[in-house]
């Protein structure tokens, strides 16, 4: 009898430290706030957090979400629409942000495998993983730098213009990644069902931005994908949640348990 009434005391405190870890974790938790600007540029930020921006396009992508501030700039290739300080367009980005780009004289990501921690501010850490930015069929061009780094306790990744779906190598070093933006398009990336294919290859992973794809009016490529192309095929498979804005508020202890497709609108101006 004793032996029984001590199992149900450790498993009651067993219980309550469980609730009371899980409570600590929720209260410690930053909401970390996503912005979509269109194309393949979003913000994110934490709560007095740095703003971090990835990948602002030049006025040839006329998406009207820049210029926006910023306290770091992310760039993961040299095309024109995701580096406009490489055409000579320095106003895209307001404030005196630090400019982050890791390619090297030959257009080649500095980085291989397996990532190096580069340390960009005490807030902000972040690794950069090449890929290759030419399609199955030959679209694209050169390489690019995939980047990842934590924010808000969110493990977060920007796929760039990826090309094909990832190595082993690739995965291995996203294996821990939770939100990922991911190109959807095709044409100048992977296409929708390579994009699906890359959210199996990582099962970390549980909220999909998609990017990089078809609006007409805006895109300058008629040759991508309308987003609905991903959204249709994402659909007999993961939920697709529409979100209302450019907008959207996460937190770590509040991640869907299973993989989600969040699709917010493009900031209007």
């Amino acid at each position: 009898m004793g032996a029984e009434v001590m199992g149900v005391n450790r498993a009651i405190l067993a219980v309550i430290g469980l609730l009371l870890l899980v409570g600590g974790l929720a209260l410690g938790a930053e909401d970390v706030e996503v912005s979509f600007l269109g194309h393949s540029c979003f913000t994110i930020q934490a709560t007095d957090g740095p703003v971090v921006l990835i990948d602002p396009y030049a006025t040839y992508v006329p998406y009207p979400g820049l210029p926006v501030p910023a306290d770091i700039v992310l760039m993961t290739h040299q095309h024109i629409d995701h580096c406009p300080y490489c055409f000579g367009e320095n106003d895209r980005v307001e404030g005196d942000p630090i400019l982050v780009h890791l390619w090297d004289n030959a257009g080649r990501c500095r980085e291989k495998i397996p990532p190096a921690t580069w340390i960009i501010t005490p807030e902000f850490k972040m690794h950069a993983i090449e890929a290759s930015h030419v399609t199955e069929s030959g679209g694209g061009q050169g390489w690019v730098c995939l980047f990842s780094f934590e924010i808000g306790g969110i493990q977060f990744a920007h796929l760039a213009d990826l090309g094909k779906p990832l190595t082993e190598d690739q995965i291995e070093a996203l294996s821990d990644v939770e939100v990922v933006f991911l190109p959807v398009g095709g044409a100048f990336t992977i296409d929708a069902a390579e994009a699906m294919e890359v959210i199996a290859q990582l099962p970390s992973v549980r909220v999909v931005f998609p990017m990089h794809y078809y609006v007409d009016g805006i895109t300058p490529w008629p040759t991508m994908a309308p987003l609905q192309t991903f959204t249709d095929l994402a659909a007999e498979t993961y939920v697709v949640r529409d979100i209302d804005g450019y907008q959207v508020e996460m937190n770590a202890s509040t991640l869907p348990r299973s993989v989600e497709i969040w699709v917010p609108e493009h900031k209007p101006s």
